[in-house]
C-alpha cells in the first residue's frame, strides 16, 4: 500500500542563489540546511551530460548552485542556479503547470509588509477568502518574489466549509513553538 506523507520540497531555479537565499530568510524566516553545490566552488558544479538521465535537465547546461533551505512548519524550498543563467520566470495561474505557493501567515498585514521590505511586489490585498474559504478574517494576499516566483499569503483562522463528498480537512500548518 503507498502511503503518501505530503509535500517534502518545492524545487525553485533563480538566477542568483544568495539574493533568493536572502529573500526567504529575511521575508520568510527560512534557514539554509545545506548547500549541495555552493555556488562560491566552480568545481562543486553539476554537469547536465550526468544528470539528464536521472531529471531531465538539458545536458548543455550546468548547475552551478544547490541550497536546502526549512520553511518553518511547512515543506522545504530547494533552489537550484544554473549556467548559462536562466532569467528570473514570471509565472502566474495562467500558466499549466506549478504556479505559486502559498504560505500560511497568523498576520497576513504583517507578513505583506515583511515581504515587501525584502523587495517583493504586493498585489492589491489582502482580500476576503470566498466560497468554501470564506469567513471571519479569512484572508489570501499575493506577491511577486525579487526572483519572479508568485507568493500567496493565507491566513484562514474561521472554519472552511466543504463539499459533501469531502472525506478529509485541508491541512494547516501548526503553530510555531
Amino acid at each position: 500500500m503507498m502511503s503518501i506523507r505530503g509535500i517534502e520540497h518545492i524545487g525553485i531555479t533563480v538566477s542568483n542563489l544568495a539574493e533568493a537565499e536572502k529573500f526567504f530568510i529575511n521575508a520568510l524566516d527560512a534557514s539554509v540546511l545545506y548547500r549541495l553545490v555552493p555556488p562560491e566552488d566552480p568545481d562543486a558544479t553539476m554537469e547536465g551530460k550526468d544528470i539528464h538521465s536521472v531529471n531531465g535537465f538539458p545536458p548543455e547546461m550546468k548547475v552551478t548552485g544547490v541550497a536546502m533551505l526549512r520553511l518553518a512548519n511547512g515543506c522545504n524550498v530547494e533552489l537550484f542556479q544554473t549556467s548559462p543563467e536562466t532569467a528570473n520566470g514570471r509565472q502566474d495561474i495562467s500558466h499549466a503547470g506549478v504556479n505559486h505557493f502559498s504560505m500560511y501567515v497568523d498576520d497576513i498585514h504583517a507578513a505583506g509588509e515583511r515581504m515587501k521590505k525584502h523587495g517583493a511586489e504586493m498585489y492589491d490585498g489582502p482580500n476576503d477568502a470566498f466560497s468554501q474559504e470564506e469567513g471571519k478574517g479569512n484572508q489570501t494576499w499575493f506577491c511577486r518574489a525579487p526572483f519572479g516566483a508568485l507568493i500567496e499569503l493565507i491566513t484562514l483562522p474561521s472554519p472552511l466549509h466543504y463539499d459533501a463528498e469531502a472525506t478529509e480537512k485541508r491541512w494547516i500548518p501548526a503553530k510555531s513553538s
